[in-house]
């Protein structure tokens, strides 16, 4: 019986190393065919991104998260070490393509600050932060607590609400007691700038008074201009409401450059902007300004939403997307910037930068 047996495996063996060859054949056809055809979709991501941007509503969805049309990434890389993948040069290529496709677009989050050439580190420091509380928040406990803790010179408020301002003048009014008035007449929520350091107000477009607000700081003799900024809102995801939000937003970036232009004062400009750095209302205030997080912080710094959920059933995890930023004119540079502690209620992390001005 057992000779038997030994014949019939004898007898088929060949047919079984044949299969053999085939299947692992196949499987790696198959493989180089998904890693090729992810390369071509990030490559088509990348070049509309770059010829179109913001221009096309569906786009502009994609490019808000698009860091994670990378996560694929993570799982290809192990492949290489496979003796028959390492053996396609076009394997090899697409994922190539791939990493400097995710260098191009996001290798300046990953990698670590850079120390700044010539930066004097005794020079006059200005910690600022900002900071959007949510506007459904009637407990300011929490809020002061973060900014407590995070000590800035200078705090920029979103969604600053009446109760709220109240409330925080009670915890910490001693320590900032120069303050932007509150506009409880036009505004339920507003930006507002309090600071350690005695400011002046500027006039701004009144259609964006509870979304911009500009100041002139007295920072130790010194006039610094500080615009708080809280970028349009989602109205709705439907086409219509995302093009007018992205249209919205663009515009108000834009009166803002025109408004402080021409002004020569150090400039800080800081908020949550509703847009984060794959957005072309980022890219118009970085041509020009300096992101202190990407100059002074280290990883994605992500601070929308502070808990996860779910949207239509689909789960999601907290800390998404980078859409408060803290920028600085050629004036500053960036010490240390980092993501604050989170009040427990607050839909957003705070940003928090130590500038230094590069002369005095």
């Amino acid at each position: 019986m057992q000779k038997r047996w030994l014949n019939c495996l004898r007898r088929f063996s060949p047919f079984a190393r044949r299969y053999k060859v085939i299947f692992k054949q196949s499987l790696r056809w198959l493989v180089t065919m998904a890693i090729c055809s992810y390369a071509a979709v990030m490559l088509g991501w990348f070049v509309a991104y770059l010829l179109v941007g913001d221009g096309f509503w569906l786009l502009a969805m994609v490019n808000a998260f698009a860091i994670y049309l990378f996560v694929p990434l993570l799982l290809l890389l192990p492949m290489l070490f496979l003796s028959a993948l390492i053996r396609r040069s076009e394997t090899w290529i697409a994922i190539l393509i791939v990493i400097l496709i995710g260098f191009g677009a996001f290798g300046g989050d990953l990698m670590p600050p850079v120390t700044v050439a010539n930066a004097d580190v005794d020079a006059p420091a200005l910690t600022v932060m900002t900071y959007n509380v949510l506007y459904t928040n009637t407990d300011a406990t929490p809020i002061a607590a973060s900014v407590l803790q995070a000590d800035p010179d200078l705090v920029a408020f979103q969604e600053l609400t009446p109760l709220l301002a109240r409330q925080l003048e009670r915890e910490i009014g001693e320590r900032y007691p120069h303050r932007t008035p509150v506009n409880a007449a036009r505004c339920a929520a507003e930006v507002a700038v309090w600071s350690r350091y005695p400011l002046q107000v500027e006039d701004v477009d009144p259609d964006f008074l509870c979304r911009v607000c500009s100041i002139l700081l007295d920072f130790d003799g010194r006039a610094v201009r500080v615009v708080s900024v809280h970028g349009w809102p989602f109205t709705g995801l439907d086409r219509e409401s995302i093009e007018r939000s992205f249209k919205w937003r663009q515009k108000q970036i834009e009166l803002i450059i025109d408004m402080v232009d021409d002004q020569p004062e150090p400039l800080i400009l800081l908020g949550d902007l509703n847009a984060t750095p794959s957005h072309e209302v980022y890219h118009t205030l970085s041509v020009r300004l300096t992101d202190a997080f990407r100059e002074a912080g280290w990883g994605l710094g992500h601070t929308w939403p502070t808990t996860g959920g779910k949207f239509k059933g689909i789960p999601y995890p907290s800390r998404l997307v980078r859409i408060d930023h803290i920028f600085h004119s050629a004036h500053w540079w960036s010490e240390i910037a980092w993501v604050g502690e989170w009040d427990g209620y607050s839909d957003h992390y705070p940003v928090v930068a130590r500038l230094r001005l590069r002369d005095s």
